[in-house]
């Protein structure tokens, strides 16, 4: 079987999605706390409200164009596209600025995925709502809150605060912002990836975090680039991601979190060997990673390219190695329990028998813009309590069941040292190599 938990970036085209099964509801009632079953209910039940309604808006507004429109601004508003945007902020010495709003980005995915791992509502059915993605990991998740919503306001927030408040900018720029970033959201709405509902705990979270960040950022940053700095920071990731609850469903939420805070324990580190390396600094000037208007437009775009061969190159080179590292190190040490596999149901399976949608059943479903849902079916009841058993008492009480398997997988371990890398390179060994190919600007 192809590995179940991939993320957008590292998606083979060429491999069929799996099917997501939900555990049996009374699976959930035995392993959820009280009041996490509550928290459950109240969000499943309103989602379930909303379905007719948000399948009438699809009926009455969906047209091809407006399918491109926000399938489109759902890739911009995603992990990936932030992963790959964010370093051109240090590249071009926004400093302060720069790691900021890098913290803000990322923290708003870890806050987003931990609340959708305890909560473990699911997203909008589909059908009768039809799931528009050209992602088909998105499906796989849970849908409250939404991961979009969260970080886009959170990030359009801090980007307002520097604009008013210290850029002294006009308020035609942020309004811009802020419409481009309600087309995102809208979007999720449209393409029947999330609820009302999901869509405003979204935006509960990124202002939440947004505000803390502009009262605190700087005291935060003083702290990273004290001399224990890397240490705190590591401590802090490392409770974080410990603090990540274990859902009963195989959600690939946690991935996420694990992948952005550990870019912010790189940027951490990067920033940190870098306020230590002055000859890098614009004019003694710390907080500018040494670019400004001296360099052509051609130095620039070299610039950006180095950046981006480095963090491609780091990735393909580290994978292999951390994740054998991670086997040999680690995964022996934390007895991951095998955890069945995320697979179909039985009335889905593919007329040769294999563990994947037919080919004709996932072209037939994307065409649909339809998510994978198990089937309502008696067969598929007895298979799901049959592959999905309530964990034993054990199991609940150390919290190894559900996602834990994917937390303690070699390849999971292995993405906290290869993501913060890709930190390290954009703070740290981007500008050094600006330096020694004299793309650093001239100093005043």
């Amino acid at each position: 079987m192809t590995s179940r938990f991939q993320l957008d970036e590292d998606i083979d085209a060429t491999v069929k999605p799996t099917l997501f099964v939900k555990a049996p509801e009374s699976a959930y009632q035995a392993v959820y706390s009280p009041t996490r079953q509550l928290l459950r209910r109240i969000i499943v039940e309103e989602v379930e409200r909303e379905m007719a309604q948000l399948a009438a808006i699809q009926k009455k507004y969906r047209t091809p164009a407006l399918d491109r429109l926000f399938v489109f601004t759902g890739m911009l508003g995603n992990h990936t596209f932030f992963l790959l945007a964010l370093p051109f902020l240090h590249v071009f010495g926004l400093g302060l600025f720069a790691r900021g709003l890098t913290f803000v980005v990322l923290w708003s995915v870890y806050l987003s995925g931990a609340a959708k791992d305890y909560i473990s509502a699911p997203r909008p059915a589909s059908p009768p709502v039809a799931q528009i993605t050209q992602s088909p990991a998105h499906t796989l998740e849970y849908g409250f809150p939404s991961s979009h919503t969260a970080y886009v306001v959170a990030s359009i927030a801090y980007c307002s605060y520097f604009m008013l408040g210290v850029w002294s900018t006009h308020l035609l720029w942020p309004c811009t912002l802020w419409a481009v970033g309600l087309v995102v959201i809208v979007g999720r709405i449209y393409c029947g990836l999330h609820s009302f509902i999901d869509v405003a705990g979204g935006t509960v979270i990124g202002l939440a975090e947004a505000l803390v960040f502009i009262m605190l950022y700087d005291r935060i940053d003083a702290l990273l680039l004290s001399a224990a700095g890397p240490l705190y920071m590591s401590v802090f990731v490392y409770t974080a991601l410990m603090a990540i609850p274990p859902s009963l469903d195989l959600c690939p939420c946690c991935i996420d979190s694990v992948c952005a805070t550990s870019v912010t324990l790189g940027l951490a580190i990067g920033t940190w060997i870098y306020a230590r390396l002055p000859f890098l600094w614009l004019n003694g000037h710390r907080d500018r990673i040494a670019w400004d208007s001296s360099l052509t437009l051609g130095q620039n775009l070299l610039r950006c390219l180095i950046v981006i061969a480095l963090i491609v190159a780091w990735k393909l080179a580290s994978k292999p190695v951390m994740i054998g590292l991670a086997k040999q190190l680690f995964v022996p040490a934390l007895d991951v329990p095998t955890t069945p596999s995320v697979g179909t149901t039985p009335c889905c399976e593919s007329d040769t028998g294999s563990d994947t949608v037919s080919e004709s059943g996932y072209a037939q479903a994307a065409q649909d813009g339809r998510g994978f849902k198990d089937c309502d079916s008696a067969e598929v009841t007895a298979f799901i309590e049959k592959n999905y058993p309530t964990p034993s008492a054990e199991s609940i009480k150390t919290g190894r069941y559900g996602t834990y398997e994917i937390m303690a997988s070699p390849e999971n371990i292995a993405r906290v040292p290869i993501y913060a890398g890709i930190g390290i390179i954009a703070c740290a060994v981007a500008p050094v190599a600006y330096y020694y190919l004299g793309l650093l600007p001239i100093q005043q």
